[in-house]
């Protein structure tokens, strides 16, 4: 398979990676056509119909944008001990880019933020995140597809990582929280044998967490080497100053498609883009004279927000479309939802009409359901 090149209204041609290609082939990111990026605000601004699609592949091609531009500064940096960014690194920070929104569901955030947590339970202590779904998704893709030609395991797990980095708090938490845990089990069963199951049962637990440990230490700050890699987590999402290819990206789309003027430029930003030592770590780090042109990526992400995210009639409607969600949640779900679903709306359909339709009558049930709540409010 051979590299494609595709037309983005925003960046103009774009060259895929055969293996990205393989991966938009997915029934997984092919889903990513029909989930809106802006979730309801399309019905305030009808132009803001684009989806996690194009923005997927956007985000690719900025993260290896950037990649290669430092790839070519570093290699040019006369330092000893210098880090250095390989293809192989390039190519698994375009994946990453490509796949980070997998895992989103229906109208975007508006499912993780309005309707999941209307289903939470009182004892559930972690808020479910569309970054776990991506890993899911991920790791289902690559079951299905031919990756070894171009990446190894280890690779993989990178990906992952870049996606979601592991959090230390969230590795320790567990294995305190389990030795209340044993000591509650031990109380009762003193003189039972259960007792030594319930001891192995721990012991099996923490070799399943050391060889995960193992797997996400490859480029955690474990040695020299990965500490000198601990830059390339701040290109697709960049927790320590939110400057990543992630909002560059949805930035510029969202105003192009809003009709929104900004003066942010994000190819600028790639051309200055340095990796610099601080203290003993490299971080990616821009020049005095590109405090403006970030300033103005702050002031966009603030006119987004004012204007358009946060617009209280776009709220409205997502509120309205959360109650539809869940006043159809039982009729619209997958099976063993899906016999009650045919008998109940398609009665009238065959199995083939049912298949080709399907998704497109589940969307007038639930346009249904959202004018009856309009008439409500």
């Amino acid at each position: 398979m051979e590299a494609k090149i595709i037309n983005d209204p925003i960046w103009g041609p774009i060259e895929l990676h055969p293996l990205c290609i393989r991966i938009i082939d997915t029934p997984q990111f092919q889903r990513l056509r029909y989930i809106k990026q802006l979730g309801g605000i399309s019905l305030v601004y009808p132009g803001a119909c684009h989806c996690r699609f194009e923005h997927s592949i956007g985000t690719s091609y900025l993260a290896r944008s950037l990649g290669l531009e430092l790839q070519k500064n570093l290699a040019m940096l006369d330092e000893p001990n210098k880090p250095d960014i390989t293809d192989k690194e390039i190519l698994c920070l375009e994946v990453a880019g490509l796949c980070h929104d997998l895992g989103h569901g229906p109208f975007s955030h508006l499912f993780d933020q309005l309707f999941i947590p209307k289903f939470k339970k009182p004892g559930d202590q972690k808020a479910w995140e569309h970054e776990d779904a991506t890993l899911n998704m991920l790791n289902s893709i690559f079951k299905n597809i031919t990756w070894n030609d171009y990446l190894e395991d280890e690779d993989i797990e990178f990906i992952k990582n870049l996606i979601k980095k592991p959090d230390e708090k969230e590795q320790k938490n567990p294995s305190l929280n389990e030795n209340p845990d044993e000591k509650e089990q031990k109380k009762p069963s003193l003189n039972e044998k259960p007792d030594e199951k319930e001891q192995k049962k721990p012991s099996l637990n923490e070799k399943t967490d050391e060889k995960e440990q193992k797997k996400h230490c490859l480029y955690e700050k474990t040695d020299e080497k990965e500490q000198k890699k601990h830059f390339l987590y701040e290109i697709i999402a960049n927790g320590l100053n939110k400057i990543d290819v992630d909002k560059w990206d949805y930035f510029s789309r969202d105003c192009h498609m809003l009709g929104l003027h900004h003066n942010f430029q994000c190819k600028r930003s790639i051309k200055l883009a340095r990796v610099v030592k601080h203290g003993k770590e490299w971080h990616i780090s821009y020049p005095k004279s590109e405090y403006y042109n970030l300033f103005d990526m702050f002031y966009t992400r603030y006119t987004l927000y004012r204007q358009a995210y946060h617009h209280p009639v776009a709220k409205a409607v997502e509120m309205m479309i959360t109650d539809a969600f869940v006043k159809a949640n039982k009729c619209l779900l997958f099976p063993p939802n899906k016999q009650r679903y045919q008998t109940c709306y398609l009665k009238h359909l065959s199995k083939n009409t049912y298949d080709f339709f399907g998704r497109k009558l589940e969307v007038e049930i639930c346009w249904d359901c959202i004018k009856n709540l309009a008439r409500v409010f």
